[in-house]
Parts: C-alpha cells; structure tokens; sequence
C-alpha cells in the first residue's frame, strides 16, 4: 500500500518558489496595470473627443474618473488576493516536489542507496524521478 504525500506547506521558502512566485506575480500584475492604464486613456479619450470647451472638461471627466475609481478600489484588490494565492498555489506545485527531490538526493549522496525518491502521479517531475530510482537500482544492483 502506497502512502499520499500531501504537502501541507505552501509558502517553503525555498529559493525556487520564490522565483517562480515572483516571476508569476510579475506576469499578472503587468498586465493587470496596463489594462488599467488603457481604461483610463479610453475613457479620457473618448471624454476630449466629445468635449470642445475646457470649462466642461472637468464638470465631465470628474464624475466618471470618480466612478472608475470607486470600480478599481472595490475591484483590483480582491482580483490581486486572487492572483497571489493562485501564484502561491502554483509555485507550490513546482517547488514542492523540487524541494522533496533536492532532499533525497542528498542523502542518496551521503551514500544510502537504498533511499529511493517518491513523488507524486501528478507532479511534473514525475518522469525525471522515475529515471533517477531506475538508475538507483541499477547502482544498487536490483532489477524492479
């Protein structure tokens, strides 16, 4: 009978999560800011072209860039929660395993041959560590 190995530690600390949680913070907010960017600019737009006289300008643009604010107060904070925890819950799924493998692979250096790397049917690094323990039987002389 094999034992689930559930992972109950999301933020690791690890150098390696910490990458990719930055690397995938920055790829959602990035966007995230541009299309904001763009709101404003449209709206602006389409404010100027509609409006000749300066004096109505601001009568005109006020209410709605107060609006457009109150949207992305309530808006983008949660969509931002939304982002770093599925950021976290990704990094996770990376770095976990990672993480998991660096340690045996240590103490296989240490020179325990019996030790043998389990991970996951669902982690991506599935195929490397099946390699790894193929190779371990081979070094310890033992067929599966």
């Amino acid at each position: 009978m094999r034992t689930k190995f559930l992972r109950t530690k999301y933020l690791t600390g690890s150098r390696i999560q910490l990458r990719y949680l930055t690397l995938l913070m920055v790829s959602m907010v990035i966007p995230l800011i541009f299309a904001v960017g763009c709101l404003y600019y449209l709206i602006f737009t389409i404010m100027a072209e509609q409006i000749g006289i300066p004096e109505y300008i601001a009568q005109n643009i006020l209410p709605v860039i107060g609006k457009i604010n109150v949207i992305l107060l309530i808006g983008v904070p949660p969509l931002f929660l939304i982002l770093i925890l599925w950021g976290i819950v990704l990094s996770h799924r990376l770095a976990g395993p990672m993480e998991r493998l660096e340690r045996d692979v240590k103490k296989i250096s240490e020179g325990d041959y019996s030790k043998r790397i389990k991970v996951r049917k669902s982690d991506d690094i599935k195929p490397l560590v099946d390699a790894l323990n193929i190779l371990l039987d081979k070094m310890e002389g033992t067929k599966r």
